[in-house]
């Protein structure tokens, strides 16, 4: 079965990721289509049509770039994310599950010797675990397979638990803030949140 995807690239100018999307052809990969996120005032391009094969098309930010996982316009019913630091790898697969049809997604334990000894995996889990509070998993965002109706789903509950830009991540935290300067984790919403909030 063939299944539409699309790569969703955070830029933060306007012209990094052409590297990433004048190779696409060369790779083998399932994207169908091509979201590049760039800044409010970056200009967008009008020729990718000569770097690829693969429609792409440019959506201005109305929110910062770590909420790209949520703004993103996507028309298909599956998406991935990556940004113009990174490119496609030679050879792309999705796996899924037989029959049930649900994507099999790498992850790494939530233990100390993979991430509670660095405090930024730390605080991801523990943001995941407003979700799920059993929730032992660390999912790279750019290692999920985000399905785009659940996705607008978690984002909804995320920003109103969070507010529309994350303002509200570590309002209740004055206690913790008490013993350290600032709290070192995402500004926003991550893959391991979305995984959390799916299998809760």
């Amino acid at each position: 079965t063939k299944t539409e995807v699309t790569l969703v690239v955070s830029e933060w100018f306007f012209d990094r990721s052409l590297h990433l999307i004048e190779h696409l052809d060369d790779k083998d990969h399932p994207f169908s289509e091509v979201v590049v996120m760039v800044p409010p005032a970056a200009a967008a391009h009008d020729d990718y049509d000569l770097m690829t094969e693969v429609p792409v098309r440019t959506q201005h930010r109305g929110a910062p770039d770590f909420m790209d996982l949520c703004e993103a316009d996507i028309k298909t019913d599956w998406f991935m994310i990556t940004n113009s630091y990174h490119h496609v790898a030679r050879h792309v697969d999705l796996m899924f599950t037989p029959g049930t049809f649900k994507p099999v997604i790498p992850f790494t334990p939530a233990t100390y010797a993979f991430c509670f000894k660095y405090p930024y995996c730390k605080e991801t889990i523990n943001l995941a675990q407003r979700f799920n509070p059993g929730h032992d998993k660390v999912v790279q965002d750019m290692d999920m397979l985000y399905n785009t109706e659940m996705r607008n789903a978690f984002c909804k509950e995320w920003k109103e638990q969070n507010g529309d830009e994350g303002e509200l991540m570590y309002k209740h935290q004055q206690r913790r803030l008490m013993f350290r300067k600032k709290i070192i984790g995402p500004p926003g919403p991550t893959g391991t949140s979305y995984y959390a909030w799916l299998v809760r």
